[in-house]
């Protein structure tokens, strides 16, 4: 009989450990942050220098064709060992040296801005009234959404939960660079800041108290920016934000 009561207490244990009960919750990470930056095909330079010389070739002792006005914007058709090969004034196809010129970003027109941001999360919204707070601060135009680059922002965050990791190649995408190719996000200037942290204002102090996300955050040269916000990983939230300059 006292064998028959244990097993029976032992079978009843045994199917209260298996019943269906609240899911297990993964244990929280410590907040993380990561970011990476890359230069693109540069399409317009503006000269930095009055009388830039305007080169038949890619060396500072090729012959001069032109001098060139200072802050005139020229159309670029190649570029070559960082010298821009370039269309002058009377036609004439030459090379700049990088120290005479520099690519040309515009500060974007801020119009449909309202109607993009209605469409952030409030997680989203919060990222990049923050952000952009930062960006004033320093005297710098506010970044502009792009509604286009915020869904890729969003899977990227989505693929890092559902494949669980937290870097800048995804198993799925790859590199951000070759997602955003992927998607057709055109650019000059590209950055990916990732944040994994249960706040949005917690992931915002860790990536402007780091160097590298900080620059991300204050490069003059950005203009455009995506956000993308995920709930359910183990660090609470995970959040991307990819930088773009055209």
């Amino acid at each position: 009989m006292k064998k028959v009561i244990g097993i029976f207490i032992l079978l009843s244990l045994f199917a209260a450990a298996c019943a269906p009960g609240r899911p297990q919750q993964r244990p929280m990470l410590d907040p993380q942050a990561s970011s990476i930056f890359q230069r693109g095909a540069v399409r317009q330079i503006r000269i930095v220098n009055n009388n830039a010389p305007l080169r038949s070739g890619r060396s500072p002792k090729a012959p001069i064709i032109a001098r060139l006005p200072q802050d005139k914007i020229y159309n670029v058709v190649g570029e070559f060992n960082n010298w821009y090969v370039i269309e002058g004034d009377q036609g004439e196809i030459g090379a700049v040296e990088p120290k005479d010129a520099q690519p040309h970003i515009e500060a974007p027109s801020m119009a449909g801005q309202t109607e993009a941001i209605a469409r952030l999360t409030p997680n989203e919204e919060e990222m990049l009234r923050l952000l952009n707070a930062e960006r004033i601060k320093k005297g710098l135009h506010p970044l502009k959404v792009d509604m286009e680059i915020t869904k890729v922002a969003r899977l990227k965050s989505q693929d890092m939960i559902d494949n669980n990791y937290f870097s800048h190649n995804s198993p799925t995408y790859g590199s951000p660079f070759d997602m955003m190719r992927q998607f057709d996000i055109r650019y000059i200037y590209a950055g990916e800041n990732l944040a994994g942290n249960p706040t949005i204002q917690g992931a915002h102090t860790s990536l402007m108290n780091s160097q590298g996300h900080r620059d991300n955050i204050l490069n003059p040269n950005f203009t455009h920016i995506g956000i993308g916000v995920r709930e359910g990983s183990r660090y609470g939230k995970m959040a991307t934000q990819l930088f773009v300059g055209r």
